[in-house]
């Protein structure tokens, strides 16, 4: 009986500790069994792995991310995925339009800004077909796969649980810090890029509260990263893009470029991003936009 109250709360359901170790470990052992039989196979590495392959990797990835998501809100809530705000219907592209719309838009203020400034320039990245099918296309499509998983799992299964278990506002906070942390082991990281990373999380929990659809906040992030490096070809979170449309690049104070780390770290990147979602979370609450976590199941 007492084993029993440890594990189960005052409602006979599983307590969030639980539920969340559940989805760590099986995220683990999900992540593990890629990469081993990617090896197994024979298989590239991911840095010497083509985009292609790499594609390949990260549906592997975020389908099995998917599949432990959906095991653990069918077994401790009995709950599909609009338990997290993101339902299979058809009007979830239009989320992902307006959230992809909405992701691009600090970025792209952010180069205007530099090219203005004169410490930022664009050029041609001598993009054509062949190299938009072999290299930009299945890079794209696996920067959104991976995008996604990470939403679906940190603001979306994750914020939930953390949300049920002590409040919103605790778990706004945790996973935007989390998510700021995720970037840590990034090459070139720095605190700056941390910090504003985590802010810029905290305010992606409070959208995805405030909208009830995480598809949505896929959007934003796929936005996001496709503006930066597959548009401008800017450094992403310490990472190079190995093929955009334009080249860019930035110069001169490390809080106006970034430094190692990438333009994500500079002031502007911040201060953008804080000005988008914080408009974007005014005018959601003015629909009266209800938070998906209101309901259990």
């Amino acid at each position: 009986m007492r084993l029993r109250t440890i594990v189960r709360g005052p409602d006979d359901t599983w307590r969030t500790g639980w539920r969340i170790a559940a989805m760590l470990a099986l995220l683990a052992i999900v992540v593990f069994g890629v990469n081993v039989g990617w090896r197994a196979l024979g298989l590239p590495g991911q840095q010497q792995a083509g985009p292609w392959m790499f594609l390949l990797f990260s549906l592997l990835v975020s389908g099995g991310a998917l599949g432990v998501i959906a095991l653990l809100l069918r077994y401790f809530e009995r709950a599909g995925f609009a338990a997290i705000g993101m339902p299979f219907v058809a009007t979830a592209w239009k989320d992902i339009a307006v959230g992809t719309l909405l992701g691009a838009v600090p970025v792209s203020l952010l180069m205007g800004l530099a090219v203005i400034g004169g410490y930022g320039s664009v050029s041609s990245g001598g993009m054509n077909v062949e190299n938009f099918v072999s290299m930009l296309l299945p890079m794209l499509t696996a920067g959104f796969l991976l995008a996604a998983w990470e939403e679906f799992v940190l603001r979306g299964y994750l914020l939930r649980q953390l949300s049920l278990g002590f409040n919103p506002a605790a778990a706004v906070v945790i996973t935007g810090l989390l998510f700021g942390l995720m970037h840590s082991g990034n090459p070139g990281a720095n605190w700056q890029g941390l910090l504003y990373t985590a802010i810029g999380g905290i305010l992606m929990g409070w959208l995805v509260l405030r909208s009830g659809s995480l598809w949505l906040l896929i959007g934003y992030h796929f936005g996001w990263n496709a503006t930066a490096s597959g548009l401008f070809g800017l450094e992403l979170s310490g990472f190079e893009e190995k093929g955009s449309i334009f080249h860019s690049t930035l110069s001169g104070a490390d809080w106006l470029t970034g430094g190692s780390y990438g333009f994500e770290a500079s002031l502007p990147a911040v201060i953008f991003e804080v000005l988008v979602l914080s408009t974007a979370l005014l005018l959601i609450r003015r629909k009266g936009s209800e938070p998906f976590l209101a309901t259990k199941t």
